[in-house]
């Protein structure tokens, strides 16, 4: 019986009828005991929020204290100063990269990163067919577009330990042990990682939806303005 499971097992990971040419990702029979389950479904049910559409996130943009960086940005999006020497607009992610070392916000992006880079469940593995390219296997699209993001910025997520993570910026392996994880659910609509840095200090990084991460941001934070008018100008991109 094993014989034939492993054997439709390899029908399943060779079938062209569910192989996606976008992402060259062919299917693939992780378990045997996935041929015996095939043939038990009657009914899928739908709430028509990503179950049976094509959902595909990228990371296009941010804002880190209170400065946004936008992949693309369009001519009437850019940076302008105004007459009180305000600024409104965008800068690319390209000038992020050049801000995180001189910029006086340098310090957050550096956090921001590494909190992309740590706080996560993200799998790394390394491609077959293109030696060095690094696949993510993640839980939840938005998880993987993140991770991707921060490796997109420098901060490439490498390998993954049963208590500790590693990503590599500047051409320096950095290895966060994992003290604690809290994972995102529908109730707390966040995720928090309690980990302990390369320099020996503990720290909780927490990303999730921003109604729930503003109520627990300490007082007289001086972003706050500035960060929930960029989410309201971008809440329908």
């Amino acid at each position: 019986m094993e014989i034939v499971k492993y054997a439709i097992g390899m029908l399943i990971n060779s079938d062209l009828d569910m192989y996606h040419a976008q992402t060259d990702t062919p299917a693939t029979a992780r378990m045997s005991s996935l041929v015996e389950e095939l043939g038990q479904i009657d009914f899928i049910f739908s709430d028509k929020t990503g179950t049976l559409t094509c959902n595909i996130m990228d990371f296009k943009m941010c804002t880190i204290a209170g400065v946004a960086y936008a992949e693309t940005v369009p001519d009437d999006k850019k940076v302008r100063i105004d007459e009180n020497g305000n600024e409104s607009g965008y800068y690319s992610t390209k000038r992020l990269i050049e801000n995180r070392k001189t910029h006086v916000t340098g310090g957050y992006i550096n956090e921001f990163l590494t909190l992309l880079a740590v706080c996560h469940t993200v799998i790394p593995e390394m491609s077959e067919d293109e030696p060095g390219k690094i696949i993510y296997q993640a839980a939840s699209p938005d998880e993987g577009a993140l991770v991707k993001g921060a490796a997109s910025l420098g901060f490439v997520f490498t390998t993954r330990r049963p208590r500790s993570v590693t990503f590599v910026s500047d051409g320096t392996d950095s290895e966060y042990e994992i003290l604690n994880i809290c994972e995102f659910n529908s109730t707390r609509k966040r995720m928090s990682a309690v980990v302990r840095g390369p320099d020996g200090k503990i720290k909780i990084y927490v990303k999730g939806a921003d109604t729930v991460i503003l109520e627990r941001l300490g007082p007289n934070n001086p972003y706050v303005d500035e960060t929930c008018v960029l989410l309201e100008v971008n809440k329908n991109k």
